[in-house]
């Protein structure tokens, strides 16, 4: 198997990480790409192997998707003052809810992420335009 300059990053590792605890499917459908750019991207075939192709949007979904980030507040109210570091699911369950108006303490948890550096980084991906295809004429001439 070739390697390209993109599978040493870590958003790759963490891709291939995944991958190798899952079903490639689901994965594919987690980041919302298809099965086959997913298995490119793995091998380093097809464009993503010749370089026709960027990864950055895939990397940018990975990271979106499966990526760590240490929490700012959880952090400030651990008792030691150690880091604490949760996904990027956890991160978009906090920043990315409607504001909770139950909890003095959720409140203030969700004030802080307002103001986080990581909101944007844990933001579902947005989905793509679906454009459809040209129809196929039967044939091949019209």
């Amino acid at each position: 198997m070739t390697t390209h300059a993109y599978m040493a990053q870590p958003w790759y590792e963490l891709l291939a990480e995944r991958c190798a605890s899952s079903n490639r499917f689901k994965v594919s459908v987690m980041l919302g790409i298809s099965p086959a750019a997913l298995s490119q991207v793995l091998n380093g075939s097809g464009k993503y192997g010749t370089g026709e192709a960027k990864t950055d949007r895939i990397a940018d979904r990975v990271l979106h998707t499966f990526g760590r980030f240490e929490c700012p507040h959880l952090t400030e109210q651990a008792e030691g003052g150690e880091s604490v570091v949760i996904t990027a699911d956890q991160c978009r369950a906090f920043a990315h809810r409607v504001v909770p108006i139950g909890s003095p303490r959720e409140l203030q948890h969700w004030q802080c992420c307002q103001q986080c550096p990581h909101k944007a980084a844990s933001a579902p991906p947005q989905p793509r335009e679906v454009r459809p295809r040209k129809a196929a004429t039967k044939g091949g001439t019209e």
